[in-house]
């Protein structure tokens, strides 16, 4: 036998590798515990900022304006590869714009329930534009001046009073033109509207036929009617059952298109003739041809040059 303390053989294959297999174990566990941090990832904290604003915004009505305060939010995307100078002029001007787009349709004497929507909306954290700022605003307050409020309130009485007024035109207009084109056109429909008027009283209808054959001949008489008038008419006797909005509508379209075929001249004066307000027809700059540079006559299209 040898001197040596150990016993004098060495493993065979399998006994080296399975000392090799528990060398690598081991050594696999001792580096998890000495360096753990390749097992989580960092993730950096987005900061985020705060400003105090104050601001004027529009109503429907120029020239009165709501009296807006809140505080904008915002904070950065690093992620989305973009930049911008100035970020929070950026989040400012991107909150004011999405309140105004908002305001601008609302009418001073509604400030309150527009004070709850743009807190509602304006809450909602959004990219502005393209930029890697996101925004948002919290404690959004409105107010409104007393004077401003009284001007609201007058002009709101004088869009009723100018609404109740064309529409007390307007019926005056259909009540003259019902007697003038379809009562007191003959002594026969001149006599049945009498009678229906006045509870059939025949014997007294008999005795007055010489007052409403007097009252038709006068009608008859009368000047020519103005253009703008026969078109409206043929057209609500070719649609007699037509409502009063439809009826509106109607007009509005023959003005439409006398501006596109006649020009601004003539669809002024038949606004002017029918009590509709002036407005230049869709797609048409200068009131002279229609668009697309086409010029109608006689219903062929002739292209200019």
């Amino acid at each position: 036998m040898s001197g040596r303390p150990w016993p004098d053989f060495r493993p065979g294959p399998l006994g080296s590798v399975g000392a090799w297999w528990r060398r690598r174990r081991d050594l696999g566990a001792y580096s998890e515990l000495s360096d753990p941090l390749p097992q989580f990832t960092i993730v950096s904290t987005p900061s985020s900022h705060q400003q105090e604003f104050q601001t004027p915004l529009p109503s429907v009505v120029h020239g009165l304006d709501f009296q807006a305060s809140f505080t904008v939010v915002w904070r950065f995307d690093a992620s989305t590869g973009r930049r911008h100078n100035s970020p929070r002029s950026a989040a400012v001007n991107g909150i004011v714009q999405r309140a105004r787009e908002i305001s601008s349709t609302t009418s001073v004497v509604h400030h309150a329930p527009l004070q709850h929507q743009l807190g509602d909306e304006l809450a909602a954290e959004l990219q502005v534009g393209t930029t890697h700022v996101w925004a948002r605003a919290e404690n959004v307050e409105i107010s409104v001046e007393e004077d401003d409020l009284a001007l609201a309130r007058k002009h709101l009485e004088l869009l009723r009073t100018r609404t109740l007024r064309q529409a007390e035109r307007e019926l005056e207009r259909a009540e003259m033109s019902y007697l003038r084109d379809e009562v007191l056109t003959d002594l026969a429909t001149a006599t049945v509207w009498w009678l229906q008027r006045n509870g059939y009283q025949v014997e007294q209808a008999v005795a007055l036929s010489q007052q409403l054959d007097e009252l038709v001949r006068i009608a008859s008489q009368r000047r020519d009617r103005h253009w703008a008038e026969s078109l409206v008419t043929s057209f609500e006797q070719a649609l007699p059952r037509l409502s009063d909005s439809h009826r509106h509508d109607v007009r509005q379209h023959l003005a439409r298109a006398l501006g596109v075929y006649g020009g601004s001249e003539v669809a002024s004066e038949f606004a002017d003739r029918i009590g509709l307000p002036h407005q230049l027809p869709r797609g048409e700059s200068d009131g002279r041809q229609p668009p697309g540079g086409q010029q109608h006559t006689n219903g062929v299209a002739k292209q200019f040059p």
